[in-house]
């Protein structure tokens, strides 16, 4: 039975075949969601970038670390929903906003706190409205965890799970143990992460970076979850429903 209803929601997804990706340049965003700009997750994030133009000089690549911008809590007003905007402009996070829907593949890194992602990025997460917007749709997603004693693989797990219900792809992970103040890259650490950029690489630049899985809960979550909720106030989730339209989110065959 599970098998025929994802089957079903593998044909419903109208977006299984995307843009060929192999003879285009990739802008890829990669952000640092850690306070420290020399820290363990910062020193990965820079590897990670500088690997990737050495296997891909085409590469166009923008590096931002949260810890420039004073960001500000989400006030939880439901406004974005609403006009399609967040009415706090002066903190950076719509220009984020915007250069990840115009990125074509996204690197998110993060320290581990409370089992968690970072303050800086869980307040980006919250801002951005990136779930009911699917701001993610298609993107092929890198996650980048560090910790030092536990919890590292809930946060990971947090991440990940960000990315899916935000429309996009898990096409690559990695996860550290550091003691605080040790060495954060060594030769058996750059083998792990060259070879996990080299699969991201492959999978960012296929016809379509997400698998069948991924595919079927992106329906789920989009079909069954957003779309119904939406649909149920559709004055106050006005600019989301426009968005899905005006980005073919919603046709069915």
């Amino acid at each position: 039975m599970f098998s025929i209803i994802a089957l079903f929601l593998y044909w419903l997804d109208d977006e299984k075949n995307v843009i060929e990706k192999e003879d285009i340049t990739l802008h890829l965003l990669i952000i640092n969601g850690s306070p420290r700009k020399s820290g363990a997750t910062a020193k990965i994030l820079t590897y990670i970038h500088e690997k990737l133009c050495t296997m891909d000089s085409e590469l166009e690549i923008t590096h931002i670390d949260l810890s420039n911008y004073n960001l500000k809590l989400c006030v939880g007003c439901m406004g974005c929903y609403k006009t399609g905007y967040c009415f706090i402009q002066d903190d950076g996070v719509e220009r984020l906003r915007s250069l990840i829907d115009q990125c074509d593949g996204l690197i998110l890194g993060s320290p581990t706190y409370t089992s968690n992602v970072s303050g800086y990025l869980k307040i980006l997460m919250d801002r951005g409205y990136f779930i009911f917007e699917q701001l993610l749709r298609n993107k092929p997603c890198f996650s980048v965890i560090t910790y030092e004693n536990a919890g590292g693989k809930k946060a990971q797990k947090i991440l990940n799970e960000f990315i899916h219900y935000s429309g996009g792809s898990v096409s690559g992970h990695y996860r550290k143990k550091l003691n605080h103040g040790s060495e954060v890259l060594n030769k058996a650490t750059e083998k792990t992460i060259d070879r996990k950029c080299a699969q991201y690489l492959v999978r960012a630049k296929r016809t379509m970076s997400l698998s069948v899985l991924e595919i079927v809960m992106r329906a789920i979550v989009f079909h069954v979850g957003l779309r119904r909720h939406a649909m149920k106030n559709p004055v106050r989730y006005k600019a989301v429903i426009d968005r899905w339209n005006n980005k073919g989110y919603t046709q069915t065959r």
